[in-house]
């Protein structure tokens, strides 16, 4: 019950705390005005990521005070490692930033999570380990960045993957862990009223990197406290589709000679949103997507055996393959716009 309420504390205060962030953002003029590259036609209030993290972290404080005895200190490093990527989305939301210090900045959030011990072992060097994870996770935060490109999609992707990592966490007694992850799951759900499926406010880099850095560090710790075998596969297929959109992206573009970082209409959302012909049925589609690959990884973990892990891996690649496939043969075309 405590755990819920975490949950429940962070929506509740999302859900009252967002309106006032809309006002301030046009206030201070912290909005976001469309460009040829984005779906939204007007200027649109950008602190949706700051809302975010104050709910959570106002609710798993009441955990960590009240509730939770031991001091986690895995917990306090992933909320630390948040609160560093959410001050450079910030930053960059408002002045813009260079890509070499945004890079830095995302190395300083992942730095964080590692000083709590948390790197994943894979039997190499730890100096090779470390550079590694930091690869890994930086790229998942790019990844949740680029991702952030329709109403609702990371929002809701984030909602249901730190979910499922918090079940995870407490089965395996990490409460604090699983509290935090909770909260900006439940933070994320009172966001999703004002961002989906016509936004008020959208969650900005700031929103992005501390979603994105909150996923891949959550795949770090679950990882870390997995026992040795299969059920080590379960992370990596939980966060399947962000990275199937990014790697869709830099081979389209890079086959196309376009650069890497170029924005543009052209993830795999856009051109499914291109077939289906409305943006609130494909994100939701992608929700179910999300939810289905993180059932199949919590079952590959809880199995931890070759048979489940093997054959739910191979299904999922062999769906990804074929849908970056189709997905590439589709004319990059603008989704009718349901942003306002």
């Amino acid at each position: 019950m405590a755990l819920i309420a975490s949950l429940l504390v962070a929506l509740l205060l999302s859900l009252l705390l967002t309106p006032l962030g809309v006002r301030l953002a046009w206030k201070v003029g912290y909005l976001d005005h469309p460009e040829a590259r984005k779906l939204h036609t007007s200027a649109t209030a950008l602190l949706g990521g700051g809302v975010v993290f104050v709910a959570a972290l106002i609710a798993w404080l009441g955990h960590y005070l009240m509730i939770e005895r031991q001091r986690d200190v895995e917990a306090i490093y992933l909320l630390g490692g948040a609160l560093i990527a959410l001050l450079v989305g910030l930053w960059d939301d408002r002045l813009g930033m260079r890509p070499s210090v945004k890079l830095l900045g995302q190395a300083s959030a992942v730095t964080c999570l590692m000083a709590s011990g948390a790197i994943p072992r894979f039997g190499l060097p730890v100096a090779v380990e470390v550079l590694i994870t930091l690869l890994v996770l930086i790229s998942l935060m790019n990844a949740i960045n680029f991702l952030d490109n329709m109403n609702g999609v990371v929002a809701g992707l984030a909602a249901i993957g730190l979910a499922a990592f918090a079940v995870d966490s407490a089965r395996h007694g990490a409460m604090g862990v699983a509290a935090a992850q909770l909260a900006v799951a439940g933070a994320c759900l009172g966001f999703l009223p004002y961002n989906f499926p016509r936004a008020r406010i959208f969650l900005g880099d700031a929103g992005s990197l501390f979603l994105g850095y909150s996923l891949g560090a959550s795949a770090v710790l679950t990882y870390d406290r997995a026992p040795a075998g299969w059920g080590r596969l379960g992370p990596v297929l939980m966060l399947a589709y962000p990275a199937f959109d990014f790697v869709f992206v830099v081979v389209n573009r890079l086959r196309e000679g376009r650069k890497v970082y170029q924005g543009g209409k052209d993830h795999s959302n856009h051109r499914l949103a291109s077939v289906i012909r409305c943006q609130t049925r494909t994100v939701i589609l992608l929700w179910l997507s999300g939810a289905a690959l993180c059932a199949s990884g919590l079952v590959v973990l809880r199995l931890n055996q070759a048979l489940p892990a093997l054959c739910l891996s191979g299904l999922w690649t062999v769906l990804f393959l074929w849908a970056g496939l189709k997905l590439s043969s589709i004319p990059v075309s603008p989704p009718r716009p349901a942003r306002s």
